[in-house]
């Protein structure tokens, strides 16, 4: 899991608390370079295939982060292949490749209404407006559904439950036009409750 730093007030009042996450998860797609790995993905993949793990599907996993220090996972990632277990190895086409974001106690920006999540650009603004869900969102899939895949870095809104109000947030995420590659780039959210932030914005 990974935390933010602690938040320091800037001289606008604000409280916004930015962390690096970095992070990349790569499904790799040939069976010899998969074999040759001994990454944690590649490891888990194998495994997979070799029927150690007895999976539907074949991922990289859920990784899971905290983003606001409290020790409890916040949200979660991870890359599927959506065809059924093949003891053959992973398909030559990955177009069923799917990379997912799965929310465990917050909520994303989903205006969708369809598991899409919005793709924002630099400083769009992040507030109450718009839908709002904890389920799970795909940022790139197959016919080219999702609004991450291929699109560059582009940013996640998220929001906190806090005492019965919110605050409000964002993740930078890079999504491959194949959505073999997902990287998890940074975060910031602000510490005071309703009120906005701009994705990007970082102080």
């Amino acid at each position: 899991m990974f935390g933010c730093n602690e938040p320091e007030k800037n001289a606008d009042g604000n409280a916004i608390v930015h962390q690096l996450l970095n992070k990349e998860y790569v499904l790799i797609t040939d069976r010899e370079t998969l074999q040759g790995s001994d990454d944690e993905i590649s490891n888990h993949v194998d495994s997979i295939l070799s029927g150690l793990i007895d999976a539907e599907f074949i991922s990289t996993g859920q990784k899971n982060f905290d983003l606001n220090s409290d020790n409890l996972s916040d949200i979660g990632f991870e890359i599927i292949d959506l065809n059924l277990f093949n003891p053959n190895g992973l398909p030559e086409s990955f177009d069923s490749l799917a990379a997912r974001v799965l929310p465990i106690s917050i909520q994303i920006l989903d205006n969708s209404t369809h598991g899409y999540p919005d793709a924002l650009d630099d400083g769009e603004q992040i507030a109450s407006t718009g839908n709002w869900t904890s389920g799970s969102g795909i940022l790139g899939t197959f016919m080219n559904a999702g609004q991450f895949q291929g699109n560059g870095k582009k940013y996640l809104a998220i929001r906190f439950v806090n005492r019965n109000q919110f605050n409000y947030g964002w993740i930078k995420i890079y999504c491959s036009q194949h959505n073999d590659t997902l990287r998890i780039i940074d975060c910031a959210f602000n510490t005071i409750t309703e009120s906005p932030i701009f994705a990007g914005q970082t102080e």
